[in-house]
């Protein structure tokens, strides 16, 4: 009896450990899809040759101060830096011409938030925008195995690359958050210390900061980096904002990050009280932003992404339709089992998921309207405080599509308060000063990373999307290049849809 008992709890060990293992190996499955890596990758290396030597004759282009446009202009480009530029260059006969008179020449476009994860297309969508340089909020070998691709051959945008998001958990739960969020966990001076000096080897420009970091952990941190002189970057961590003020945290990745900061200082619920938060805010705004200011602070913005809660929270279809969705990487857009952070319906997380109530969703809806006009108050407070505020958008978040994405920021950042000029700025000198990168100013000197527009974006902020030409690297291309390459995108990313997406699309 005693053997056949024996028997029993072995094989029982035995079925619970496979079992376990096939859930592990079938959730590992499902973290690695929504990565997007499975969509065919595509190669437009055929019909894109690197052009070493252009000149752009009789253009309008941006002054170094991004407020008005120089007339009739002429901008040589050897090797991917800008070589000459001024009124009275003679024709170069050996180098590709382009006609730019009655167009406007802009710096290539930086987005200052982004998540490629391991969606390569993406890459290219930024492109076919004009965004010639990124910075990539949650790094892994992988991508910056593709940056050192891209700087031997040219054949993507710049990139800036943060390390993996910093956690500070104990025990299981550290080894939970460095499985699913990909993330670099330590508890300790002595790990931190270590995992620190690997992220510095491994190549990262700098850390990033996560919002769940104790405070012990966050000083920390903050110390370490500074001995390894390596910028930590992203949201702010457990502490109040006095103490992150002058921690020595060099960016916050996101406007809301400070908004909800406040949310937490008001101690009510802004569902209740709307207008008294908002009057609260309207001062409390102001003495925050002079605070940054002090310690010098910069800012990325995402606020489109912001106000898309409400839409995605309330009316999830229709946001679907004014997006480009069908550029998407479809596995990231599918989401997962595993957790809703997918962008469809019954995938998304922002999705209304309350009780179903008038009373509420009512609160609810008040909820993110009073949110989403927050955000535009925070923001007008750090314009009007001259804080640096680079455009962002947090790419791959859901309804929030590489490359396109930037110019529905930069709207949104018009709208804001920001002037045309304003916003132009932020997504071209701001970051290309704070990566103290050649970029962001067509400049002798600077990378010839460059977008050739028909309209002019002072005068209307949407124009950043009349794209005639983008410059990078070496390369150019045009409207029939754009084409082809966003062609090519959309079919890779309709061979592996397992959700149709007809009903979303525009």
């Amino acid at each position: 009896m005693k053997k056949l008992w024996m028997r029993r709890i072995v094989w029982s060990s035995a079925i619970g450990l496979c079992m376990m293992g096939c859930i592990f190996l079938w959730a590992d499955h499902e973290l690695n899809k929504v990565l997007g890596k499975s969509t065919r990758v595509i190669n437009f290396s055929s019909f894109i040759k690197p052009s070493p030597l252009v000149q752009i004759r009789n253009v309008n282009v941006l002054s170094e101060d991004c407020t008005h446009f120089i007339k009739n202009q002429n901008v040589l480009m050897k090797d991917g830096l800008i070589l000459q530029l001024g009124a009275n260059q003679p024709v170069n006969k050996d180098a590709t011409l382009i006609d730019g008179t009655g167009k406007y020449l802009i710096p290539g476009l930086v987005d200052s938030h982004v998540h490629v994860k391991e969606s390569k297309n993406d890459l290219f969508l930024y492109l076919t925008n004009g965004v010639t340089y990124i910075r990539e909020m949650a790094g892994n070998p992988k991508i910056l195995e593709w940056r050192k691709s891209i700087r031997k051959n040219g054949l993507g945008p710049r990139m800036f690359v943060a390390s993996p998001p910093i956690f500070s958990e104990v025990g299981l739960a550290g080894y939970y958050y460095s499985w699913t969020r990909q993330s670099v966990n330590y508890s300790n001076k002595k790990d931190a210390e270590k995992a620190i000096k690997k992220i510095k080897e491994q190549g990262y420009d700098a850390i990033k900061m996560y919002g769940f970091v104790n405070p012990e952990m966050f000083k920390t941190t903050i110390e370490i980096a500074k001995e390894n002189k390596i910028p930590v970057i992203g949201h702010i961590p457990l502490v109040d904002l006095e103490t992150f003020s002058h921690s020595g945290q060099k960016e916050v990745a996101h406007i809301e990050e400070i908004t909800v900061k406040t949310i937490d200082e008001f101690g009510k619920s802004i569902s209740k009280n709307p207008e008294e938060y908002l009057r609260f805010l309207k001062i409390r705004s102001h003495q925050i932003a002079k605070k940054l200011k002090e310690n010098k602070v910069s800012v990325t913005s995402t606020v489109w992404l912001c106000k898309s809660f409400l839409a995605q929270r309330f009316d999830l279809k229709s946001k679907l339709k004014v997006i480009e969705l069908k550029y998407a990487n479809p596995k990231i857009i599918e989401g997962t089992p595993l957790y809703k952070m997918g962008w469809l319906p019954g995938k998304n997380g922002y999705e209304y998921d309350g009780k179903d109530t008038p009373e509420a969703k009512k609160l609810s809806l008040t909820f993110w309207k009073t949110y989403v006009e927050a955000i535009h108050i925070m923001t007008k407070a750090l314009v009007d405080h001259h804080i640096p505020v680079m455009a962002g958008t947090d790419a791959n978040v859901a309804t929030v599509v590489p490359g396109f994405a930037l110019h529905d920021e930069l709207e949104s950042l018009s709208q804001s308060g920001m002037t045309n000029s304003q916003a132009i700025y932020s997504a071209t000198v701001e970051p290309g000063e704070w990566m103290k990168s050649k970029t962001g100013k067509i400049k002798a000197g600077y990378y010839s990373d460059l977008v050739l527009l028909s309209k002019n974006p002072l005068e209307d902020i949407r124009n950043t999307k009349a794209i005639e030409y983008v410059f990078f690297n070496k390369h150019v291309i045009g409207k029939v290049q754009i084409k082809m390459i966003l062609k090519a995108i959309e079919d890779g990313n309709n061979e592996n849809r397992n959700i149709e997406i007809d009903e979303y699309l525009k």
